[in-house]
Order: C-alpha cells, then structure tokens, then sequence
C-alpha cells in the first residue's frame, strides 16, 4: 500500500514539475529564424518516469501534463494543443519503442522522441492548415530537436542518478 502511495505521489509530482517547466518555458521564447522551437524541459518529466517506472507511466505523466498545462493557460483544444498531443502522442509511441528494443542509451531514446515529437508536430501543422511548405522547416527543425533531445536526456540521467540510482539508463 505505501509503495502504491509513494508511486502516485512521485508521479503528481512529476506531472505538476512538468506543468511548471511547460509554462515557464511558454513565457521566453526563443527567438530564431525557425518558427515554433522550443527545448522542452517539461519532457524531462515523461522521460523520468518512463526510466523510473515505465512506458504507463510516461503516457500517464505526459498526457496529463499536457491536457492540464493546456487548461491552465486557456489553450485547450487550440491548435497549440492538437500540435502538443500530436507531437506527444507519436513521441510517447517512438520513446516506448526505443527503449523497448534495447538499443539506445537514455540518449538515443529521448532524441527519438524529441525528433519524433518535431515530426508529430509537422504533420499536424500540414494537415490543419493544408500548408505543405511547413514541411520544409522539419530538416532544421529536426537538427534542433536533436540538440534538444540530447539535453533533455542529459538532465534526466543526472535526476535520475541522483533520485533512483538503481534504474538502468543503458
């Protein structure tokens, strides 16, 4: 019962650690030629619970971030919404692959993801707004996604070297 307890609480807070990163990010953009890039610290969270505990729990960590981040800035079922769960969505599916199979460190799974996130995202944006030149942005943006996903997967092996010692990150 109490580890039951001490799992739910761990991952509450690793949803509302995720909420926080989301919005602060939110309020400095990084200006840059390549529209709608962002590092993505909350996804240090998905990323921690999924070496922690595992994909469930990443899905559970990530899904409610985001559709909470989302209410909480009034931007629920907006287009930076769908391109959130989008991206999320096919991240999650690419991260639980990518660890499942066994050949990628945390680096290689979280640069999956974050790459996959980007792809997500674009396919989105395309089939939203039928604008298919947007599709010309997915080389650059890729190439910052994998600097993102490297970072990302950075920090989270340092949290969970400090936090779980005993989780494989090979």
């Amino acid at each position: 019962m109490t580890k039951g307890i001490h799992k739910i609480t761990a991952l509450s807070l690793l949803v509302a650690a995720g909420i926080l990163m989301q919005i602060v990010e939110s309020f400095f953009p990084i200006v840059m030629v390549i529209p709608g890039y962002k590092i993505g610290l909350a996804n240090i969270a998905g990323l921690y619970a999924l070496y922690a505990w595992g994909p469930k729990e990443m899905t559970v960590v990530t899904g409610l971030r985001v559709f909470i981040a989302a209410l909480a800035t009034g931007t629920l079922f907006s287009v930076s919404f769908i391109l959130s769960l989008t991206g999320c969505t096919l991240s999650i599916i690419t991260m639980t692959l990518a660890k499942r199979c066994g050949w990628f460190s945390i680096y290689g799974v979280s640069t999956a993801g974050a790459a996959s996130h980007t792809l997500g995202q674009i396919i989105a944006i395309c089939f939203i707004y039928q604008q298919f030149f947007m599709g010309l942005f997915l080389p650059a943006l890729t190439a910052l996604s994998v600097v993102s996903g490297l970072c990302i997967a950075w920090l989270t092996a340092k949290l969970l070297r400090r936090l779980s010692p005993k989780t494989k990150l090979a």
